[in-house]
């Protein structure tokens, strides 16, 4: 009996040891490749290994969305994608990467020239931001392509092409391009973002493991953990044909953890899971108390402690 209360003691650890250190799969699109044979496709990533699996083109029957730079997971867990290049905003079909042209909603008020490299998230009431680099604005983007802007315009502040939004009520960080167009000062930063006056304010710089960007993409897992992955093709305007970086981030200091890296370059965008902490309410006002509720990790613990005393005690008594 004794063999066999290890083995499962040890199996339990095993158990929890997977668990905790697990990662997410994700979404994301190389469109900063270069590679016109893979370039501008859907991939699947696990983000703990940095595994990437081609899904397909982004092709929509007719033609091929050359530009999408962002990607996020509606509440019903649809896929969307929007595309700078030709300004429009889709679903996406997650196995095979392709997009139906009816589908495609154009977006109101954008320039044709491109630079929006636009960010975007969805939040846990289903509305829908995207932030432009071009013009360095918040909006809250509606599904028949119009928007409204969020505070004023430039209010940002900074040059930000990607955001993920979590919890009710909704909180937003931001991600600033590692490096700007212009070759201005990089700025390697996680911010917060006000949704009353569209305003990004620091939290703080990634640090040292995050290796030298371009753009990049961020996003929540289920369980409340900012990731983000980074476009490290093109680093002080040179090719540098770098993997992308896949990155934890502490939302409370902006510090990076490397994660690990893929093999396809080029990835610009980042989805994970439709909108999470959406079980938080504050109705009642800015003093409630929020209770927590425990990850699928402190879950699988509680498990974990329960049987390894059930365990116990069944072996005082019967040995």
């Amino acid at each position: 009996m004794t063999g066999i209360f290890r083995n499962a003691l040890l199996t339990l650890v095993s158990l929890f040891a997977i668990s905790a250190n697990g990662a997410p799969v994700a979404y994301s699109v190389n469109s900063d490749s270069g590679n016109i044979l893979t370039e501008d496709s859907l991939y699947q990533i696990d983000l703990a290994t940095g595994n990437d699996q081609r899904r397909g083109e982004l092709f929509t029957g007719f033609e091929t969305r050359l530009d999408t730079e962002g990607l996020a997971i509606a509440p019903d867990g649809t896929l969307w994608g929007i595309d700078d290049e030709s300004r429009t905003l889709f679903p996406i079909n997650k196995e095979t990467g392709s997009i139906k042209f009816q589908d495609e909603i154009p977006l109101v008020g954008f320039q044709a020239n491109g630079g929006n490299d636009f960010g975007m998230t969805f939040s846990c009431d289903s509305s829908l931001y995207i932030a432009s680099v071009l013009t360095r604005t918040l909006y809250h983007l509606n599904l028949d392509g119009s928007n409204e802007i969020i505070g004023a315009a430039g209010a940002l502040g900074e040059n930000i092409s990607a955001i993920a939004a979590y919890g009710n009520p909704t909180q937003l960080y931001g991600l600033g391009n590692g490096q700007f167009a212009n070759g201005n000062t990089d700025s390697p930063n996680l911010y917060s973002i006000d949704l009353n006056t569209g305003v990004a304010t620091l939290i703080g710089p990634l640090g040292a493991e995050a290796g030298e960007y371009n753009q990049a993409g961020l996003a929540f897992d289920s369980e409340g953990i900012l990731w983000a992955i980074t476009d490290r093709r093109i680093i002080n305007n040179v090719i540098a044909e770098e993997p992308s970086q896949i990155l934890r981030i502490d939302i409370t200091t902006g510090t990076a953890t490397l994660v690990s890296t893929t093999t396809e370059v080029g990835f610009e965008s980042l989805a994970i899971a439709p909108p999470s902490g959406c079980e938080i309410q504050s109705d009642t006002g800015s003093n409630t108390t929020r209770i927590p509720t425990l990850s699928s990790t402190g879950r699988l613990l509680t498990i974990f402690i329960v049987l390894l005393t059930g365990m116990s005690i069944l072996r005082r008594r019967f040995f």
